[in-house]
């Protein structure tokens, strides 16, 4: 039997599987999860596919074991070069940390650290309780609404703004920006909003380098590595990162947890009866609906399993796939909001040296989030006539998302709302 040509020649047959896996989940909606973890079942423990969309081949390891050890290993699964967007732009600046690996990478990391500490994020609090009560005013009393347009992307958004003490009232250009930076399979399109992300960043930098302040941009520009400032690459570098990282992956979240419960009535009514199990929610829906994607290179030939991978391959690293691993969890496709997440803990937010370094934040908002809709609104749905749709490209999450409710009647309403005003 001929070698196919797509498939480098140190790859065994018996291990290619012909599917670009992130096409096939977008086509799969509202079942992704449950393809992605029928993929347990049907696949080796690492496999190989032809295609990632627009990206080249890719092993593919789905087990959590196989995945933590190569998150444990930068040395040999680095993460240098692996977004397009500077590349892109014919420019060469990193997004740092997440594309720089150790040592160098912990000196970027502990600038970051102590913006998202949970003393941090416990300052916020009131912030974030305050910004979810009022976009939800303006919904509450309308009986549906666009999930997304109306609640996931203002949130986090704003929250991310007022912790970078960047403008509010840039709000919908940052909204649009990450939308189709990290949605959009149009190179083109990727393109022209890289181009112009960096182009606002460098005239924010520019602006603070001028009139410092109390935000983000102004305390990298006081910040040092070795001794010496920060690079104008690296002040780039970094608030492209935090801008990415800040924006879509709360936002793609609280669309996977909210048509979970707008799907699972009964689970909805247990959260509101029981808040306090709210907490142990969010780890579960973390751990049930992963959405991150990464992808590493190989710096040498290394065996794992069947998979001799040699220099130069690459790698994905996928979240989903390693919190619905059957070895790590028993019924790993169901959500269950009793299952105890300190026993076995999710990689949600990845592993390793690049753990998210936000993810006190990211916890904080989803928890809020969801505490402050079940308090506020009567039980939600999928809007009547609509169809939830679901995108796996670059962060997973809900292209669209239409929910609806049951507004009280007579007493019922005023009663309601002298509880909200309260």
């Amino acid at each position: 039997m001929s070698h196919d040509p797509a498939v480098p020649a140190h790859i065994p047959p018996h291990l290619v599987r012909n599917i670009d896996i992130w096409a096939e989940l977008t086509a799969q909606n509202e079942n992704a999860y449950a393809w992605a973890a029928e993929l347990h079942n049907t696949t080796p423990p690492i496999f190989w596919i032809p295609r990632l969309s627009f990206l080249p081949g890719t092993w593919v390891p789905r087990r959590a074991e196989d995945l933590r050890r190569i998150l444990q290993d930068p040395e040999t699964f680095s993460s240098v070069g692996l977004t397009p967007y500077a590349m892109l732009l014919g420019e060469s600046w990193r997004l740092a940390p997440l594309e720089i690996d150790p040592p160098e990478h912990g000196k970027y990391r502990a600038l970051l650290n102590p913006l998202f500490t949970p003393k941090k994020v416990e300052a916020l609090e009131q912030d974030i309780r305050t910004l979810a009560n009022q976009l939800i005013d303006a919904v509450v009393e309308q009986g549906s609404c666009d999930f997304n347009e109306a609640f996931a992307k203002p949130f986090p958004t704003l929250i991310f703004l007022t912790l970078m003490g960047w403008p509010l009232e840039d709000r919908p250009l940052f909204q649009h920006w990450t939308q189709t930076l990290i949605k959009s399979f149009d190179i083109q399109v990727v393109t022209d909003n890289a181009q112009a992300i960096t182009t606002w960043i460098r005239t924010h930098i520019a602006e603070r380098r001028a009139n410092p302040g109390d935000d983000f941009t102004s305390y990298l520009l006081r910040s040092e590595i070795d001794g010496r400032p920060l690079t104008d690459d690296e002040m780039l570098g970094i608030n492209f990162l935090i801008f990415i990282a800040g924006l879509d992956t709360v936002t793609s979240c609280l669309g996977l947890f909210f048509r979970h419960l707008a799907r699972n009535p009964e689970q909805q009514a247990q959260l509101r009866a029981h808040p306090e199990q709210i907490g142990d929610a969010v780890e579960e829906l973390l751990r049930s609906y992963s959405i991150v994607n990464m992808r590493r290179t190989v710096t040498k030939d290394v065996q794992i399993g069947e998979a001799t991978m040699k220099k130069g391959d690459f790698v994905l690293i996928s979240t989903e796939l390693a919190n619905l691993d059957p070895e790590v969890f028993d019924a790993a496709a169901t959500v269950d909001l009793q299952r105890n997440a300190a026993a076995a803990p999710h990689m949600a937010f990845s592993y390793g040296v690049h753990r998210c370094v936000g993810s006190h934040l990211a916890r904080r908002e989803l928890r809020i989030a969801m505490e402050l809709w079940l308090q506020r609104l009567p039980p939600f749905r999928v809007a009547d006539g609509s169809t939830p749709k679901f995108n796996a490209f670059g962060v997973f999450g809900m292209e669209e998302l239409e929910l609806q409710w049951d507004l009280p009647t007579g007493a019922a309403a005023s009663s309601t709302k002298a509880a909200v005003s309260a």
